[in-house]
């Protein structure tokens, strides 16, 4: 009578174990095209390269221009690892336009930053809508120095 019991829970906890598994591997699941920005703005503010890798898309592109004017290309995976530090950015961030026509969006996103408000970066996302939610599809950004805050 015990071995069957213990054959039963054994089975049950190998079934809650591969449970566990699959639902840490698979990606959120971001019903609007904010939500999945949202999750970008969290992973570069927060150094989660998590929160990258859920926002963007398998094959996403980065590339931007950075302070220093040098062009910088990223794969999704090489960008989630560059940004996974854990460091905090103290940036002001603000999606400052999106526009969504059915299955696709593009969003700008200003970062700000600096002891007078000196540094900015200025993101443009393309978003598509598929199976498993909006993800971010490319980014393509550049780095301004912006006027000194008051």
């Amino acid at each position: 009578m015990r071995q069957p019991l213990i054959t039963l829970l054994f089975s049950i906890s190998l079934s809650l174990a591969a449970f566990y598994a699959m639902s840490e591997n698979k990606p959120e699941s971001f019903t609007t095209p904010e939500d999945a920005i949202n999750a970008y703005i969290t992973g570069v503010t927060t150094g989660s390269g998590d929160h990258v890798m859920s926002a963007f898309s398998e094959h996403a592109r980065i590339q931007y221009y950075n302070q220093n004017d040098r062009f910088m290309d990223y794969t999704r995976d090489n960008f989630a690892a560059d940004v996974d530090k854990g460091d905090n950015w103290d940036a002001e961030v603000k999606i400052s336009n999106l526009q969504i026509t059915g299955k696709a969006a593009n969003a700008k996103i200003d970062f700000t930053w600096g002891e007078k408000a000196e540094h900015g970066y200025v993101d443009y996302l393309n978003l598509i809508q598929g199976a498993d939610g909006w993800r971010i599809t490319n980014k393509v950004a550049q780095y301004i120095k912006r006027s000194p805050a008051s």
